[in-house]
């Protein structure tokens, strides 16, 4: 049985919000290992970081254009 596009939304609603706050959260924990009094890294190291979490967020943007340029491609009939 498919969903309404009413279900859809409370979906997206009810986990998207939480998702992104665990993830805003998560992401923000990062910020107590840059505490060099706590923590020893190097340039390489730090450069991981970086590059995986602009990895994850291309990740995430590419799904919601991916879905967003299907949407269009389905609602177009006639050119």
């Amino acid at each position: 049985m498919a969903l309404n596009y009413k279900q859809k939304r409370d979906n997206f609603i009810k986990h998207g919000n939480r998702r992104l706050l665990n993830a805003v959260k998560s992401i923000k924990l990062l910020n107590n290992i840059a505490n060099q009094r706590y923590y020893g890294y190097d340039d390489t190291e730090k450069n991981i970081i970086f590059r995986k979490l602009d990895e994850a967020v291309r990740e995430v943007k590419n799904s919601f254009n991916k879905a967003k340029s299907k949407k269009e491609k389905n609602n177009v009939f006639f050119k």
